[in-house]
């Protein structure tokens, strides 16, 4: 689960979110961030999910760029 968690951190991190902590939600991780909670699956089933992870982060940043 660290490695997983530590996942989560850098793909918000790569994509200039400032993560100031993970919560558990059930099946999900939420990160929250200064910009927003960002939500990713606890145990994901395969690949597929880093990529909508890095996609919901360049997007979430770019919301809040304006």
């Amino acid at each position: 689960m660290r490695k997983h968690i530590k996942e989560c951190r850098t793909i918000c991190n790569d994509a200039g979110l400032s993560v100031l902590g993970i919560e558990f939600r059930g099946k999900h991780l939420a990160v929250r961030c200064t910009e927003g909670r960002i939500f990713m699956p606890c145990t994901p089933s395969d690949y597929r999910w880093r990529h909508n992870a890095k996609s919901l982060a360049r997007r979430t940043y770019a919301a809040c760029q304006g």
